[in-house]
């Protein structure tokens, strides 16, 4: 008699326990199951949370479509990493704004002394320029 060998659903995760593969059927997607590469004893050894996650591994492991798939309506719904960026963004654009007025402040009033000084310098010119 054969022995007893491990399947589950690829797409539900549902597992059970068939002697032959034309057995190992999903009851609820109708889909045929997969083998799970580990003797049915070593499996009923395992707790639940250990088995769930030797088979939800193994699905992941298969097919990495579906942890895209899984993942995407987050993507879609939840924008907080984008606004988390876009604030950091926002805050360095303000700060790099805060340095650039500064900066322009710096050169206008530069700009106003050079006129002044140049003023000054040209009211000393003119006394000598009246004398000659």
């Amino acid at each position: 008699m054969r022995e007893l060998s491990v399947y589950y659903c690829p797409r539900c995760g549902r597992y059970g326990y068939y002697q032959l593969v034309k057995n190992a059927v999903c009851p609820s997607c109708n889909l045929p199951m997969r083998w799970l590469d580990m003797p049915y004893q070593n499996f009923m050894r395992m707790n639940l949370e250990t088995r769930d996650s030797l088979i939800s591994n193994d699905i992941l492991i298969r097919d990495s479509s579906i942890l895209n798939r899984i993942s995407a309506a987050d993507r879609a719904h939840n924008k907080r990493q984008i606004i988390a960026s876009l604030n950091t963004r926002i805050h360095e654009l303000e700060a790099e704004n805060i340095q650039l007025n500064d900066t322009i402040g710096w050169m206008h009033q530069t700009i106003w002394d050079l006129l002044a000084r140049n003023k000054a310098l040209e009211r000393q010119l003119k006394p000598d320029a009246a004398d000659d």
